[in-house]
């Protein structure tokens, strides 16, 4: 209900670029995406993940973005994103850097969002968490072998629904 909802024309894209099979980066603010295409970090734009909020909105809470290492856009660097302050101090007393809140999303599927899967991988030399709303897509990458379901994150606008 309007009551309870956050006014999804505030909405925003919560864009994705990437370093294939090094590191993925999500954002809601269009210079961050700027800033890691062009060198020195040259990222590939992927496209819009999502939408989010950039304010915390009714019955939203706040999406936090910490990232092993300790500079923007290191190569084998681990985003992570959670709505948990648990897991996110967690990360942090093992070496991560608290970049602060990315977003803010909802905690159940409430207002019109959907699922926000988020996936785990490691290997030799990378450490990535990666998030979709494509079930299809998490299906495929979890039967792969190479990522792990590590569940749902929160839940976001679909980014193919306008506001």
């Amino acid at each position: 209900s309007p009551q309870t909802c956050g006014d999804p024309s505030d909405a925003v894209p919560f864009y994705l670029v990437a370093l294939p099979g090094q590191a993925f980066y999500y954002t809601a603010l269009a210079s961050d995406v700027n800033s890691l295409i062009n060198p020195p970090f040259s990222y590939s734009f992927i496209g819009t993940a999502a939408r989010v909020f950039t304010t915390q909105e009714l019955s939203t809470v706040p999406f936090f973005h910490v990232r092993s290492g300790s500079v923007l856009g290191p190569l084998h660097s681990d985003n992570l994103y959670t709505t948990s302050t648990t897991e996110r101090d967690s990360a942090l007393v093992s070496g991560y850097v608290d970049t602060g809140i990315a977003g803010y999303i909802y905690p159940s599927q409430i207002c019109g969002s959907v699922p926000f899967y988020r996936l785990f991988t490691t290997t030799a030399t990378v450490t990535e968490h990666f998030y979709t709303i494509n079930a299809t897509y998490r299906a495929t990458l979890v039967a792969s072998g190479a990522w792990t379901d590590e569940g749902i994150a929160g839940y976001v606008l679909d980014f193919n629904v306008c506001a």
